[in-house]
């Protein structure tokens, strides 16, 4: 590019001298300092502030901020957009604070070994190719010496969308930018910047991480037509590039911040094997498939300092509710069952939560043993395709996150012969090996035709549903006489003697104890198989574990359930303790449940671990009132908990009291301060 453009320096120039009256073109790696502590009096910082602590501690680590428009003044409601004051001010706090800025091919470099990635690195990134850059963010850089990254929607050039807010660079300017030696044009995808239909009540998301919906076939998008359309949109582009810029991309900016496994295996095939997302927190060198950035907002300089220092963001205590879909389901009519959603989601709005626990399957006679769902799958009949619309209304309208709730291993099969074949086995009263007699009717966790099936239900939920994470039902045990399916054989010829009895059993022998722990190992990667399903298609997902509490309470309760809340830590992102005090009949349900707080406290789990009451006690077919459930919402706050939750929640009934339990519940305010 030919510099100086007089234009240019004008801009800039004239922004200084809004500055001080005093002030030269000396650049920063110079020996002036006129203009950099004219810029700290304007901003009112100290020119010797010493430099801060990076949160990057580790080899390879590193921050990306995510800009987009830079313009005199952002345009009202433009969250995004900053201003040129806004911008210059956080460019000169990365220099005096010793942050160093790296290009693209610097962390390429480090990757491979060549050279090592500087103390405080931060990579800039632009999104979308703004006229601003180039009239005004490009001279900034330039002062400061900081490369940058900008990101360009192909077909935004040839017909830039309505709704911008100013307008885009032509290929003539940014062929002109990327000739630059500091900054370097990648992809923002051709044409995938934009959301599409996604399930049949017409729910709209991001293009590169939900199927297509056909309304009028009435059919979804395959995986095979998915992952074509993906590849096609990112060989155009790469075309495109070549044609207006001389050179094919290297790296992509996904629009939304949305991917899935399916997406960077496609970004790969383009030749873009580094990807930026908008998860929040530190990037490393390790995740250049998936780089991690810190989307810069109009905010004044104390909260991107804030964000600098802090990138992985603040833990917030978590505040659920455990939902049955089925209570709003209405077989006869579309329109009422959409009325219902409304009204269970004004619900959970004025009942101030931030996590919805949703049931993802049908039970309509609660016996917990499921044969169909309410999702678009392969393997089980569909009562009705409302999941994802709920799901979507709830995190969209409610500003909640939304977990699918779900069972793992209670499943009837539509061939009911094979549902019979792949059944948890116990040893009963006369050593036969005969279905388990559980209230749950599981599929044995020892088949791997289980696991295939059950995985594709997993698999199949997260690619048609916008989800933030998974809640696994409580049927994933084995009690102390299970599992004696024909699957199982190899696995308890391990553990077991040959002759195996129901008596012996009950001996609680060592050879029992580890039997039943690696019963609890089995179970916990027959889970995790199913949470590899889910990633493929949402990356980011998280991951909740029901656990019964009395293997808190008894340690030998392994042998029962085959659950561990230890192992439980170590490999899901929250343990749900099922804090029933009158299901577990408990004496004194204060100090049963404060006790509880302090088995879990001890064991260092208290910032991972949710208290779910319950609601209604289901042995006196009473709900619980709503005096008490505060009270025990309070005695786990008291003893040190800080999450919690509620099962069941009844709409039309109004129960539990929202005026009562919202006191706790809200997320919006802190517990004892309403």
């Amino acid at each position: 590019m030919k510099h100086p453009h007089k234009y240019r320096i004008v801009v800039f120039g004239l922004l200084i001298f809004g500055f001080t009256s005093s002030w030269t073109t000396a650049s920063p790696g110079g020996t002036s300092t006129v203009l950099t502590t004219a810029v700290f009096q304007l901003l009112g910082l100290s020119s010797a502030c010493a430099a801060d602590s990076s949160p990057c501690a580790k080899a390879g680590e590193f921050l990306v901020l995510c800009y987009h428009s830079v313009k005199q003044q952002p345009t009202p409601g433009d969250v995004y957009g900053i201003s040129h004051q806004q911008f210059v001010e956080q460019m000169e706090y990365l220099r005096r604070h010793d942050y160093h800025v790296v290009s693209l091919a610097d962390l390429i470099a480090a990757r491979s070994g060549v050279r090592q990635l500087p103390a405080n690195a931060v990579l800039l990134t632009f999104d979308d190719g703004y006229r601003s850059f180039r009239e005004f963010v490009l001279p900034v850089l330039e002062w400061y010496k900081f490369p940058a990254v900008l990101g360009v929607v192909g077909r935004w050039i040839e017909t830039p969308p309505a709704n911008l807010t100013e307008p885009l660079m032509s290929w003539e300017e940014l062929k002109e930018v990327s000739d630059h030696e500091l900054i370097e044009v990648i992809s923002h995808s051709y044409d995938l910047h934009k959301e599409i239909r996604y399930n049949p009540p017409g729910n709209v998301a991001a293009a590169v991480s939900v199927r297509l919906y056909d309304g009028e076939k009435g059919t979804y998008e395959t995986e095979y037509e998915y992952r074509r359309r993906l590849e096609n949109d990112f060989k155009t582009q790469k075309e495109l590039f070549m044609e207006k810029l001389g050179f094919a991309p290297r790296a992509l900016v996904w629009p939304f911040g949305r991917y899935n496994a399916v997406s960077l295996e496609a970004a790969r095939v383009a030749g873009c094997e580094i990807t930026f997302t908008l998860e929040e927190g530190i990037a490393c060198l390790s995740r250049l498939e998936a780089t991690n950035r810190l989307l810069v907002k109009n905010e004044n300089i104390s909260a991107f300092i804030a964000m600098l220092k802090n990138p992985n963001g603040d833990e917030p205590l978590i505040r659920a509710v455990q939902v049955d879909l089925d209570s709003i389901y209405d077989p006869h009519s579309y329109e009422q069952m959409d009325k219902n959603l409304g009204l269970l989601i004004e619900r959970l709005v004025a009942l101030q939560v931030n996590t919805v626990f949703l049931q993802a399957f049908a039970d309509p006679d609660g016996d917990g043993n499921i044969d169909s769902v309410y999702f678009h799958n392969r393997v089980l009949p569909v009562r009705a395709d409302i999941f994802s619309h709920a799901a979507h209304q709830i995190a969209n309208r409610g500003g909640m996150h939304v977990y699918a709730w779900l069972p793992v291993l209670s499943y009837i099969l539509p061939d009911r012969e094979l549902t019979r074949s792949l059944r948890v086995m116990e040893v009963d009263t006369n050593n036969n090996r005969v279905p388990s007699s559980s209230w749950y009717h599981r599929l044995s966790p020892h088949s791997a035709q289980v696991r295939e099936i059950v995985s594709s239900i997993y698999a199949d939920l997260a690619a048609h549903c916008q989800i933030d994470g998974i809640l696994f039902q409580d049927d994933a045990y084995l009690s102390d006489f299970e599992d004696f399916n024909p699957a199982a054989a190899g696995f308890n010829d391990q553990y077991l003697p040959a002759d195996v009895t129901r008596s012996w059993l009950r001996e609680y022998s060592d050879m029992h104890r580890q039997w039943a722990r690696k019963k609890t190992e089995l179970l916990i990667d027959f889970t995790k198989s199913l949470t590899s399903a889910v990633k493929k298609y949402r990356p980011v997902a998280e991951f909740a574990r029901n656990l019964y509490s009395r293997v808190l309470i008894r340690p030998d309760s392994e042998l029962w359930f085959a659950q561990d809340y230890d192992l439980f830590l170590k490999n899901y992102d929250q343990v749900v303790v099922m804090a029933y005090p009158q299901m577990e009949e408990a004496g004194n349900v204060h100090q049963w449940l404060a006790d509880l707080v302090t088995l879990v406290n001890n064991k260092g789990g208290i910032d991972r671990t949710i208290f779910k009451l319950q609601a209604y006690d289901w042995k006196a077919k009473s709900w619980v009132s709503s005096d008490l459930l505060l009270e025990e919402m309070r005695d786990i706050l008291a003893a040190g908990g800080r999450h919690l939750g509620y099962y069941p929640d009844d709409l039309w009934e109004a129960r539990p009291d929202l005026d009562q339990v919202r006191l706790e519940m809200s997320s919006r305010s802190m517990p004892f301060c309403q």
